[in-house]
């Protein structure tokens, strides 16, 4: 048979069919948009860190620290650990420290801007291939004095380029001149590592003494290792290294290849523990899933109009044509509907693209000239094709013409069993769809609206810097006269994530083998008012009582795990053997997300150490309270700009993955269901059209419109109820070791199961019940006149 007759016969068969045709179509094309979709996302994932030339050789050391209730691992690593390892280790061909990401202003003339910025090691550039516009990589941070910054950044103060030599201001406690010695191409999106400038890091180390001790912790260690070095062989020599520097370190060094951090960077008890991996996995069998469910549609349909098709076989059989033929006309069929669906498919996936970027925070692109991505597409397709019509191709082929033709065909009972089966398998694939997006937004809603211990309710918070930072009692004297203001407070923390911690702390009979480790905070005696902390007993640093400096607040769990009945009065002695007293317990709060386990607090008075300024806001117009403040902080701060936020905002940040993967999944399972209900009705059509007879003859004996849908909707029930039945025990396993990654988490209930159960149902019901009531309303003596 020659194209020309294949494409005439196929498309004489679409356009005899055509609600069969369209159906499939419809649900093969939003099928097909969603899987371009997870791929396109899918890919962008997995490219995270790639781009560097030499990737599969970068390393981050991770530290695995050990206490008493378990291991802890952590990126932060001494200052000293970098350079050693480079001069002690053959196989650390470059080694960096690097800090985390600090937000200063940059200032050039009149223009002046904040961004975000690092401070690192010469070898930062080299190991990294990030873009070189102007300047030389080997010598780029080499001076105290340089600064990188990126190609925005230059466009922004300069309006040029080439900029390198030029001298700009950086604006932290004070301000500061830097000679750029690099300009960088912008940073790629699919940079784990974001920033907009960098400093050499023995600026910050200068700065900071804490860094040249191996006892300290902080920046992070990147290195690159030599051509054929092993990892593992690496590992076990560096994996003590601390401890020989530090004979009461608790540090064991660890190596993760940097390109596969981003995706594999959880850690539990010191063992890889998935990440964002995790998420990437659903959505790939996500994809699957609803592909299949398109597929399963495309079988149901094909298998139920059998009858309409039967008599067509019949002929062409008697006219000479082998099953083998016949087979590939219906695959034929099937592959090329798969195709027009791919058409349909990039059409909506190209409209939807925009919206899909705002929702995951990404710019993907659909460059279908990419061969990777137009070959998977290609393959993707031809195989969805074909599994769609590989079981329709061997049952249609398979009829005996001599019985079709004498009209004694009917379906076989095993055609039917595997017809109930795909169903089934649909809707329990739905009911799992529906309860997981159901756990995933009761979840959320629950950390996002779980009390936290501390209201966290119009406060704002911004950098402690510049003419403020020496002397901010005038500022705060100030903000205090504004009606907008409540309160005003310094502290080390924003209370969104730990920030320092210590296992140096001893208290009256602590057992010399127990470590724990207590978060640190530096307070000042207003940060209880601002952050509305309630108190157990004591008090609250105060300047009632003189100087609070040997004081600390401890939290109930720190009264815990020191096993203190009666805290208050007494004395501990921290890392530097210095005695403070406990003044005080505060309620325990939540100080990071609902993903860990809440850790034992103590709060030290440190004013001049605090980093960040709180403001607790009377409720009113915020904007104007907004504008009153930063025409204070102008005052007091002249030459920086104000660039504050939202706490309440920045702790639903910390849900930032979890919100945009839970908004996801609910729009791509709304969309399996539909797909799953578009082959529902189809089949319903089907079945009444079948029953047309019968269901004449029974509304001629008196039955009514009720009963007719009840009897239509019976089967059909049936299989749904056995998806739901076969559905849930899943959805229970899946969902529940889901919320084993929030150690503060719902509780499962069994009505979660039901309502999805229940939804899933009445979803079906709808569904049937439209075709069920548009056959009951047919007249019974135009059905009684319908040929068989």
């Amino acid at each position: 048979m020659g194209l020309p007759h294949f494409f005439s016969i196929t498309f004489r068969s679409f356009f005899r069919h055509k609600s069969s045709f369209l159906i499939n179509l419809s649900g093969l094309s939003i099928g097909l948009a969603c899987a371009i979709l997870i791929i396109l996302w899918v890919r962008d994932e997995q490219q995270m860190d790639q781009f560097h030339a030499n990737h599969q050789n970068i390393y981050k050391v991770l530290e695995n620290q050990t206490y008493s209730d378990g291991m802890f691992t952590t990126q932060s690593t001494p200052g000293l650990l970098a350079e050693a390892l480079k001069n002690d280790f053959p196989e650390v061909e470059l080694a960096a420290t690097v800090t985390w990401n600090q937000k200063m202003q940059l200032t050039k003339g009149d223009n002046a801007l904040r961004v975000e910025g690092k401070y690192a090691d010469p070898d930062f550039i080299s190991i990294f291939s990030f873009p070189l516009l102007h300047g030389d990589k080997s010598t780029a941070l080499n001076d105290p004095k340089s600064i990188v910054i990126t190609k925005s950044v230059a466009e922004k103060l300069f309006n040029k380029l080439d900029v390198v030599g030029e001298d700009i201001e950086v604006l932290r406690d004070k301000k500061y001149s830097y000679r750029i010695s690099a300009v960088l191409d912008n940073i790629p999106q699919n940079s784990s590592l974001q920033f907009d400038f960098l400093i050499p890091f023995d600026v910050f180390r200068s700065a900071n003494d804490w860094v040249n001790r191996w006892g300290n912790n902080g920046p992070r260690t990147y290195i690159s290792l030599t051509a054929g070095s092993s990892e593992e062989d690496t590992e076990a020599k560096i994996r003590d290294f601390v401890l020989k520097h530090n004979e009461d370190s608790n540090v064991v060094l660890h190596l993760h290849r940097f390109s596969d951090y981003y995706l594999y960077g959880e850690y539990n008890n010191g063992k890889p523990d998935g990440g964002r991996i995790t998420s990437v996995r659903i959505f790939q069998l996500l994809a699957v899933f609803i592909l299949l469910l398109a597929c399963i549609n495309f079988m149901n349909l094909s298998t139920a109009k059998s009858s309409r098709r039967a008599k067509e076989v019949g002929i062409r059989k008697t006219l000479g044509a082998d099953r083998r033929a016949l087979m590939l006309q219906f695959l034929g069929e099937s592959i090329l509907i798969a195709f027009l669906a791919l058409g349909i498919a990039i059409i909506f996936t190209v409209v939807a693209l925009p919206y899909f970027n705002d929702l995951t925070d990404k710019s993907i692109v659909l460059d279908l000239t990419n061969p990777s991505l137009s070959g998977l597409l290609f393959v993707i397709v031809f195989f969805t094709g074909l599994i769609s019509g590989s079981y329709p191709a061997v049952f249609l082929s398979s009829f005996v013409p001599v019985k079709v033709l004498k009209g004694l065909f009917r379906q076989s009972g095993g055609e039917a069993f595997i017809r109930k089966g795909l169903v089934v398998f649909q809707y329990a694939l739905s009911v799992f769809l529906i309860i997981a997006t159901l756990v995933i937004y009761l979840q959320l809603d629950y950390v996002q609206s779980k009390s936290l211990g501390y209201d966290k309710e119009n406060i704002i918070f911004f950098p402690n810097e510049g003419s403020i930072r020496e002397g901010h009692e005038s500022f705060f004297n100030d903000l205090k006269k504004l009606p907008a203001v409540e309160s005003v407070a310094l502290s080390t923390h924003n209370f969104l994530e730990r920030n320092s911690n210590t296992s140096g702390i001893n208290w009256p009979g602590k057992d010399p083998t127990q470590s724990i480790l207590f978060e640190m905070v530096g307070a000042d005696e207003n940060l209880q008012s601002v952050m509305k902390f309630e108190l157990v007993e004591g008090r609250f640093f105060s300047s009632d009582f003189g100087n609070d400096s040997t004081h600390v607040v401890i939290n109930e769990q720190a009264q815990k795990v020191m096993g203190l009945e009666d805290p208050v009065g007494t004395t501990l002695t921290d890392w530097a053997n210095r005695r403070v007293s406990i003044i005080g317990v505060i309620k325990d709060f939540h100080y990071e997300s609902m993903r860990s386990q809440l850790a034992p607090m103590i709060m030290r008075y440190e004013p001049r150490y605090s980093g960040s300024i709180m403001i607790r806001l009377n409720s009113g117009n915020i904007k104007q309270n907004i504008e009153q403040i930063a025409a204070i902080y102008e005052q007091h701060n002249p030459g920086y700009l104000l660039e504050y936020k939202f706490l309440d905002k920045e702790y639903q940040n910390l849900y930032d993955r979890e919100i945009r993967m839970g908004k996801l999944s609910t729009y791509f399972a709304s969309l399996a269901i539909i797909i799953s209900c578009m082959g529902l009705f189809g089949l319903s059509i089907f079945t009444a059209e079948r029953r047309t007879k019968e269901i004449g003859i029974r509304k001629a004996l008196g039955a009514t419109m009720t009963n007719i849908v009840l009897l239509l909707n019976k089967e059909f029930t049936r299989l749904v109820l056995l998806g739901i039945v076969i559905s849930l025990p899943v959805s229970y396993w899946a969902m529940h070791k889901w919320l084993t990654d929030f150690e503060y988490r719902i509780d499962f209930s069994l009505w979660i199961l039901a309502v999805g159960g229940g939804l899933t149902l009445l979803i079906a019901w709808f569904t049937v019940s439209f075709q069920s009531v548009k056959a009951a309303h047919a007249n019974p003596a135009d059905s009684l006149h319908v040929d068989d």
